[in-house]
C-alpha cells in the first residue's frame, strides 16, 4: 500500500515536469508589437479661436477701476482752444520788466509813482489863465473837438475824455490813454463785481486822485450778474462805484450773444476809431472791459489795440482805462502850465 502511494507521488512529480517544461518552449512576442507613445515634454494650445495672445499694451489691468475723464461744465470742458483760449486775443501781456536792483535792499527801494505823492511830492504847480467852464460845457456832446480834461494822478496830471454830461445826471470821465502798467482782470472769474480791477480801481486807484477824488461821484453802473458765467446767460445788477471800466454796449459793441446788456451806447463811440487807444509811453495796446463773455467763467471782453472787440482769459494782463463821473457843474479852469505851449483845462477840487 505504502508503495502504491510513492509511485503515485512519483507520476504526480514528473507530469509537474513535463508541464514546466512545455511552458519554457512558447514563442516570445516580436519586435513588431505595439508600445505606448511617450509624452511630449510641452503642450502648445492650438490657436483654434483664432486670437493670439494679447500684447502687453493690449491688456488691461483688471484690478484697476476705470479710468474715467472728470466731468466738468459743458462750457468750460473745452479743448487746448478753450476758456480760455478760445477767445479773440487780446494781445499778448507786455513781458514783465527786469527786477531792479533797488528791489533786493527795501531800505533804499526806489519809489513807485503812486508812492510820491505819500514820500512829499506834489504836484506841479500851475497858474490859471481865464474864466473856467463846467465839466458839462467840456463833454463831447456839447464840444466834440476838445472834449479833454486834465485830472491829478499821482504826481502829475493826465488827460481824461468827457464823453458825456448826463451819465446818470453827472458828466462821465474817461482816461484817455491807458495806464503804464497792464493789470489781470481777476485771478479766476470774470465777474467783475468785487474782481481784482474793481478793488484796484476804487481802492489803490483812487487814491492816486489825491483831491479831487472828493469829486468822484459814486455811480450807479450795470453789471452782469456773477450767475450768468458760464451758461451764456444775460442777467444784470446795479452796483454803485466811484471807478470803473466802462461796458461792451456802452463801446457800441451791442450785437453780442453771450453778454447782458450793461447800460446804453455813448455817442463818443459811435466813431469806431474812438475806440483805440495807446500808453502813456505811445503804441496801440488793447484795454479791458467790464463785460464778461457769459458762455465761459473765466474771459471777459476787451477793446482791441486796432479798435476791434476780442476776449480773453480773466487772469491775463491788458491794459486798463478807468472811468469816473464828477458834477456836471465841476470846475474846469485853463492853463498853460500842463503841455508846453498849449492851453488845456484842469480839474480843482
Amino acid at each position: 500500500m505504502r508503495r502504491y502511494f510513492r509511485l503515485f507521488a512519483i507520476l504526480c512529480a514528473f507530469a509537474f515536469l513535463l508541464t514546466a517544461c512545455g511552458g519554457a518552449g512558447e514563442e516570445e512576442p516580436g519586435d513588431d508589437s505595439p508600445t505606448l507613445a511617450a509624452p511630449d515634454e510641452t503642450f502648445a494650445p492650438e490657436e483654434t479661436d483664432g486670437q493670439s495672445a494679447p500684447n502687453e499694451s493690449d491688456t488691461q489691468d483688471l484690478t484697476d477701476e476705470p479710468k474715467t475723464q472728470p466731468v466738468t461744465d459743458e462750457h468750460d470742458a473745452q479743448s487746448a482752444t478753450d476758456e480760455h483760449d478760445a477767445q479773440t486775443p487780446l494781445g499778448e501781456p507786455d513781458a514783465p520788466a527786469a527786477p531792479d536792483e533797488t528791489d533786493a535792499q527795501p531800505a533804499t527801494e526806489t519809489p513807485s509813482e503812486s508812492d510820491t505823492l505819500l514820500l512829499g511830492e506834489q504836484l506841479p504847480e500851475v497858474k490859471t489863465v481865464g474864466d473856467a467852464v463846467s465839466a458839462g460845457e467840456l463833454s463831447y456832446e456839447a464840444s466834440p473837438d476838445s472834449c479833454t480834461v486834465y485830472l491829478p494822478e499821482g504826481a502829475k496830471y493826465v488827460p481824461f475824455l468827457v464823453l458825456s454830461a448826463d451819465y446818470g445826471g453827472n458828466a462821465l470821465l474817461l482816461r484817455r490813454d491807458i495806464l503804464p502798467a497792464p493789470r489781470p482782470f481777476n485771478s479766476y472769474s470774470a465777474a467783475y463785481e468785487d474782481s481784482a480791477l474793481d478793488r484796484y480801481l476804487n481802492g489803490e486807484y483812487l487814491q492816486e486822485l489825491g483831491a479831487v477824488r472828493g469829486l468822484a461821484k459814486a455811480s450807479e453802473i450795470v453789471v452782469t450778474d456773477a450767475g450768468a458765467l458760464g451758461v451764456s446767460g444775460d442777467a444784470v445788477k446795479t452796483i454803485a462805484r466811484k471807478v470803473f471800466l466802462l461796458s461792451c454796449a456802452e463801446t457800441g459793441f451791442t450785437e453780442l450773444v453771450n453778454a447782458g446788456k450793461e447800460g446804453a451806447p455813448l455817442s463818443y463811440f459811435d466813431d469806431a476809431s474812438h475806440r483805440t487807444a495807446s500808453r502813456d509811453n505811445g503804441g496801440a495796446a488793447s484795454w479791458w472791459l467790464r463785460t464778461p463773455d457769459t458762455y465761459y467763467l473765466s474771459a471777459a471782453y476787451g477793446v482791441g489795440a486796432d479798435g476791434s472787440l476780442g476776449s480773453g482769459n480773466a487772469y491775463n494782463e491788458n491794459g486798463v482805462r478807468p472811468a469816473l463821473c464828477v458834477p456836471p457843474d465841476a470846475q474846469a479852469f485853463p492853463t498853460n502850465d500842463i503841455v508846453s505851449g498849449q492851453t488845456v483845462y484842469f480839474l480843482s477840487a
